[in-house]
């Protein structure tokens, strides 16, 4: 048999099992292991007992068919083997296989079910079940069969990462992690075990569980730096600044070079409590890298929220004209302005950032409440409208609008059914509730209003607005003692307010 008919035969032999396989082969690459091929060792290798001769010939000749592709042939020849001996397991084994290339999946699991009554300790036999149990889409089986393969061999971690996939099939998340860790326990140089495990977390939203197995994959592998940059983003996500600052110190000394990781780093500082090493640190950075974006950005955001808006005014009035074509720079120029009640140069920038980026949301959301403070409510309310029928569940734009018509006391329903939808999507925030409150003021219903003005003080206890809101129902409903009491809480806090005085003073 020259070479190329062999190549022919060997693929042919595994055509419908890598038909099987082919959907999976992307996520199920472990199974791979125990592709369905025919039987190469003599009848004898499994059983010591001796055999009937016809048997052994034909057993042979269903070898010989299964080499070539012939499953239907092998599969009479194994029959015919069976005529002779009945109490082979391999013989079932050979058979079986041969029926799951044809298809016949129920046939072949019958044969490989008939091997394992014989040998119980039949290992490829119950593998074999097993994987045609899980790509044929019967889970609860192949958990079944895997469960009892991992109590015969609980060394193989073939089996385990099998289950684990199963596990996770099943939505058994504790049961899969189980198996990961018993993995990783095993052998530790099984990194993947845990990278899986510490995906899983993720994904369940378990970050202590996530953070305790990069843990463990650091102290393993101190020099990988992935799962440096993937404890650091946890760190994040749990506003732990100052365990992420940490972490990127030690990234920048292993990647010096990596101007992406400083930005970073300076991204993690300006979000943190940290603000002279932010500063510090990020006017360095523009210092020696005066073209790179981001650390003006995070120089932005770090003076904003310590309420230097004039200093972010300046910093920008410096470079925009460098980044002429990026939206962020006059957006956050237009924000700064917005704080320092600079309204027309404000609306100057934001018009530029929409002009860059029509669809900017943040722009448009500060533009329209910008527009409804000055007054321009025929621009506050078109815009609103606009952006409200290019998003639809935009809850911010459905509240402000419904809190500027509140205001007014204009179209009130109108009012009502937009901060109702805006309830929908987040039905606890103290914001909404308070404006649906005020609507139902306004439309002289103040027992009702009461209950979401009540509502919404419980969850932002120190809001001044909230409590005046508060007092002015009390004040309806002629409970004056206590309309009193809620102007005094109010004014404690925003002492500036004139209205709160001559109110505490009536």
């Amino acid at each position: 048999m020259n070479n190329k008919v062999k190549e022919n035969i060997a693929l042919s032999v595994f055509a419908f099992i890598a038909f099987l396989f082919l959907p999976w082969c992307a996520s199920q690459q472990r199974l791979s292991r125990s592709k369905i091929k025919p039987q190469t060792t003599d009848i004898k290798s499994k059983e010591s007992k001796s055999y009937n001769s016809k048997a052994i010939k034909h057993f042979m000749d269903g070898e010989t068919y299964s080499l070539q592709g012939d499953y239907a042939m092998a599969v009479i020849e194994y029959l015919d083997a069976l005529q002779y001996d009945t109490s082979s397991s391999t013989i079932y084994v050979s058979l079986g296989k041969a029926y799951i290339n044809l298809g016949k999946l129920d046939n072949g699991i019958r044969a490989l079910e008939n091997a394992i009554r014989l040998d119980s300790t039949y290992y490829e036999a119950r593998e074999i079940i097993a994987q045609v149990y899980f790509l044929s889409g019967k889970t609860e089986k192949a958990e079944r069969e895997y469960e009892v393969l991992n109590r015969i061999k609980p060394d193989d971690l073939e089996i385990q990462y099998q289950l684990a996939i199963i596990y996770l099939k099943s939505n058994k998340i504790p049961k899969a992690l189980e198996i990961y860790e018993s993995i990783f326990k095993k052998d530790s140089t099984q990194s993947e075990a845990l990278e899986k495990a510490a995906e899983i977390s993720i994904i369940s939203k378990d970050l202590e569980k996530a953070i305790y197995y990069y843990d463990l994959l650091i102290k393993q592998n101190p020099e990988n730096l992935s799962y440096l940059k993937s404890r650091a983003e946890l760190a994040i996500m749990k506003n732990d600044f100052d365990t992420a600052i940490d972490i990127y110190k030690k990234l920048i000394i292993k990647l010096p070079n990596d101007l992406k990781i400083r930005e970073i780093l300076g991204e993690i500082l300006s979000r943190s409590n940290r603000y002279e090493e932010a500063k510090d640190f990020l006017e360095l950075f523009i210092k020696e890298y005066p073209d790179r974006k981001a650390s003006y950005v995070n120089l932005s955001l770090l003076l904003m929220r310590n309420n230097e808006y004039e200093s972010v005014v300046n910093l920008l009035d410096s470079v925009i004209s460098k980044f002429s074509e990026d939206p962020v720079m006059p957006l956050l120029k237009g924000t700064a302005l917005n704080y320092l009640k600079r309204y027309d140069e404000a609306e100057v920038s934001l018009i530029e950032t929409l002009k860059l980026d029509p669809q900017n949301t943040q722009a448009r959301h500060i533009l329209a409440a910008m527009w409804d403070t000055c007054k321009k409510y025929n621009l506050s309310d078109s815009l609103y409208e606009r952006i409200i029928m290019d998003s639809p569940d935009d809850d911010i734009a459905l509240n402000n609008y419904s809190y500027s018509l509140a205001v007014r006391g204009e179209n009130l329903g109108k009012a009502l059914e937009m901060v109702n939808r805006a309830l929908e999507k987040n039905p606890e925030n103290a914001s909404y509730l308070d404006t649906k409150g005020w609507i139902l003021y306004k439309q002289e219903k103040f027992e009702d209003a009461l209950i979401y003005i009540e509502k919404s003080l419980s969850i932002e206890k120190n809001n001044a607005e909230i409590m005046e809101h508060l007092g002015d129902i009390y004040y309806r409903l002629k409970k004056h003692d206590k309309a009193n009491e809620y102007y005094k809480r109010a004014y404690s806090i925003d002492s500036k307010n004139e209205k709160l005085k001559k109110k505490i003073s009536e």
